[in-house]
């Protein structure tokens, strides 16, 4: 007995559950130390390529399992039939068909798990819920914000959004209710993935703000993707194995697709890639596609909104027309490649007289219009030089083709905003607030340009002010959500908007940083990067004197401070009122409820706002982590894949 228990505790089995002990340690260690660690010393762009390399490497494996795995088990049973037949077991040939049988019923449910997933992930129209567990309250106001980057607020979004400042003039103006906010906002987000996750919503709507439309292709196609346009480059169809298994495999399809999600969030090398006669990254087919699409869900999203008793304000989305570049520009599918090089020769020659002579540079591009009228940067550059020369209204209308011509788009074009003005045509009771006409008639300039903006799509301070206001002013017309019958539309300028939520300098010199981040990651997705990389030289020049105590409004740059270019702010000047119903003859079927909490981006805060008060991450902070400077944080992981090259985010 005293041997047996001795026994137990030989020095082998000490050793081996001492063994134990430190390899449970190691694995609880690098559990908790290593996702950070690696997230900290291995760059993100290196982690996505590595990623795309090992899933081209899966899909290559595949695709040799699908070719060999029927030869080899048709083989290995015609094998095995043969050995029972001269009296042999064949015990490897059985080994090696119950391998492959494994094999193919892996790779059998492997394609059924794939099809499932494409499928309910390309649910045409989801079914969303009607009913909700929170109970009805009449002294809350739920307001729900759809949409992508600029509805969650970049590059403030540490600070405040669209909503939030509508929210905190809104309880100053009905002090006897609580606003609580629901921001389904995501950065990155295409108006089919904001219907998706739609299914989320935890509290029927009082109020609905729809701000999406700049994703519909960026978010879609990386920067490097390129459609099949000139007829004398498209190539005849022939059938390839990856053709094929597209088409007939779903864990092929399912594959490819990942691929393309994370080329899209792998930025482009630090070098000119693109040439000035370009490709579009999309067919026409494909564009029409994605135009349909969009009319038909924001048609079904604004429906079924109403139906909960919910007021929808639509806000087409905006875009920096004037002082952001085209992507891509290029020529008619029929011009032949003889052609395309003497245009190009053509363009180069009208910008190199540009300085000398402007009357003459202004002629060239006329003429290069009327070879090719869709050439997006031709449209650009003469609408520059008619902005200089005083013809404001003709170059607003060259600046608003050059962005609708784009071949890479990341503003929504025209065909894509007149889709709201259409569906608000059909809903009398929405409220439609034309942010690009908004914008248009407050710009000194008369067009869209920097003084709006913080990059080429998300409005700066002065543009989510202009922005809130002009909601505000809609809601006020109606009296919605408990507005009282003699109350006035909130004063509402972007300097007071600065000082309540804070936006001292070191907030300003971290909106410097995200935008020479921002024009230093699209500076080469276009054939000349110069002038985007001129202006994160300014910015950068603007951080640093904000770092050193100058003052936002000194600096006189647009899109920093309150100011609009070096004048200041015509706070007595009133914005356009949104398009709505008649107040009197519209009778509201909100619902409230008692909610004490404002609910933003999947975090509680007090229904007041993000106050100056508070403390938050600055966007120089978030730029340094994006860089890959400092600990990883799932926020500033977010971030970087989701204002630019993102992937879709579900």
């Amino acid at each position: 007995m005293e041997h047996g228990t001795g026994s137990g505790w030989t020095p082998r089995r000490f050793v081996r559950l001492a063994g134990m002990v430190w390899l449970g340690v190691l694995v609880f260690l690098a559990v908790c130390l290593g996702p950070p660690w690696f997230d900290a010393s291995i760059p993100i762009a290196m982690r996505r390529r590595t990623v795309v390399q090992l899933l081209l490497a899966a899909q290559v494996t595949y695709g040799v399992l699908l070719a060999t795995v029927p030869v080899a088990l048709i083989a290995l049973t015609v094998a095995l039939h043969r050995a029972r037949q001269r009296g042999r077991r064949g015990p490897w040939l059985i080994r090696g068909l119950a391998l492959g049988v494994a094999v193919s019923f892996s790779m059998a449910m492997a394609e059924g798990v794939a099809a499932a997933w494409l499928a309910w992930t390309r649910v045409p129209m989801p079914r969303l819920k009607t009913r909700f567990s929170d109970p009805p309250d009449q002294n809350t106001v739920n307001i729900l914000v759809l949409g992508a980057s600029s509805a969650f607020g970049v590059p403030y979004q540490d600070w405040f959004s669209v909503a939030e400042i509508i929210a905190w003039k809104l309880r100053a103006a009905i002090p006897d209710r609580r606003f609580a906010i629901e921001c389904l906002a995501r950065p990155g987000l295409t108006l089919d993935k904001i219907h998706f996750w739609m299914m989320s919503m935890q509290h029927r709507p009082d109020l609905v703000i729809l701000y999406a439309g700049h994703n519909e292709f960026d978010s879609r196609y990386n920067w490097s993707h390129a459609a099949f346009h000139y007829t004398d480059e498209i190539p005849l169809h022939r059938l390839t194995f990856e053709s094929f298994a597209r088409q007939y495999s779903p864990l092929c399809r399912l594959i490819q697709q990942t691929i393309g999600i994370y080329r899209i969030s792998i930025p482009p090398p630090r070098h000119v890639t693109r040439q000035l006669v370009d490709v579009p990254v999309y067919t026409a087919a494909e564009y029409a596609e994605r135009l349909h699409d969009f009319r038909t869900r924001l048609e079904v999203m604004v429906s079924y909104c109403e139906r909960l008793g919910a007021l929808v304000v639509l806000v087409p989305p905006p875009g920096n027309d004037a002082d952001f570049e085209p992507n891509r520009s290029f020529l008619s599918a029929q011009t032949p490649r003889a052609e395309r090089l003497a245009f190009a020769r053509a363009f180069e020659a009208a910008r190199e007289i540009e300085p000398a002579d402007a009357v003459r540079a202004i002629a060239a591009y006329r003429a290069l219009l009327e070879r090719q009228p869709g050439f997006a940067d031709a449209h650009y550059r003469l609408a520059h030089l008619l902005e200089a020369a005083g013809r404001r209204d003709e170059a607003n209308q060259h600046y608003v083709t050059a962005r609708d011509h784009d071949g890479f788009p990341m503003r929504c074009t025209s065909d894509f905003l007149h889709a709201y003005h259409e569906v608000a045509a059909r809903h009398p009771r929405a409220i439609l607030v034309d942010a690009p006409e908004l914008f248009r008639t407050l710009s000194p300039r008369g067009t869209l340009g920097d003084e709006f903006f913080a990059d080429g799509l998300h409005p700066s301070l002065i543009g989510f002010t202009e922005l809130a206001r002009a909601i505000l002013q809609g809601l006020h017309s109606r009296r919605a959500l408990g507005w009282p019958a003699n109350g006035k539309s909130p004063e509402l300028t972007p300097a007071e908007c600065a000082a309540h939520f804070g936006m001292d300098n070191k907030r300003w010199a971290s909106i410097c940083a995200y935008v020479v981040w921002f024009c230093q990651m699209t500076a080469y997705i276009r054939y000349d990067p110069s002038e985007r990389l001129a202006k994160a030289t300014r910015f950068r020049e603007a951080q640093h004197q904000l770092e050193r105590g100058s003052s936002p409004d000194a600096l006189q740059i647009p899109g920093i401070g309150t100011q609009m270019g070096s004048g200041a702010w015509p706070s007595g000047e009133s914005a356009p009122a949104p398009r709505g119903h008649d107040p009197e003859n519209a009778k509201s079927s909100v619902r409230h409820r008692r909610v004490s909490v404002l609910k933003v981006g999947g975090s509680c805060r007090e229904s007041g706002g993000r106050g100056a008060e508070e403390t938050a991450v600055g966007h120089a902070e978030v730029v340094r982590r994006l860089r890959g400077e400092g600990p990883a944080r799932s926020h500033c992981r977010f971030l970087r894949v989701g204002l630019l090259f993102h992937p879709v985010v579900v």
